[in-house]
């Protein structure tokens, strides 16, 4: 699988991986307003994104609290929190750190408790392709 896209529920906004190559990949996010592009060096933690979407798809009725994943260097990460309707709330964080001119940006989209078995498998499926 070259390309993964995770779609929002509710509107057009929606989270791209691609390019998994050994130790990195990338991560897009896309909506009518922002588009944000950056590529992830997650070594060998990409495992623990895997489990983070295994999390979700277990516990699809919701769950206390946040979970999340981050990448090594920071540069890109994932926060989900739901409520007890089947609604799941990402923040996404995009930052770019070492450059002169740093910057970040912090997305957002939302999941349907039904998306996220799919989904669970779609990210499996990705990251186990090399």
């Amino acid at each position: 699988m070259q390309e993964l896209v995770i779609k929002s529920n509710n509107s057009s906004t929606s989270l791209v991986f691609s390019n998994f190559e050994r130790d990195y990949f990338t991560a897009r996010f896309l909506s009518p307003a922002l588009s944000v592009t950056k590529r992830v060096y997650a070594y060998r933690d990409w495992k623990s994104l895997i489990n983070l979407f295994e999390f979700l798809a277990q516990k699809w009725k919701g769950w206390d609290g946040e979970k999340n994943w981050s990448s090594i260097e920071g540069e890109f990460s994932i926060s989900c929190s739901s409520d007890k309707m089947g609604h799941v709330h990402i923040k996404l964080k995009f930052r770019e750190v070492n450059y002169q001119e740093p910057w970040a940006a912090e997305p957002s989209l939302n999941l349907e408790a039904g998306q996220l078995e799919g989904i669970s498998k779609q990210v499996q499926r990705f990251f186990s392709a090399k």
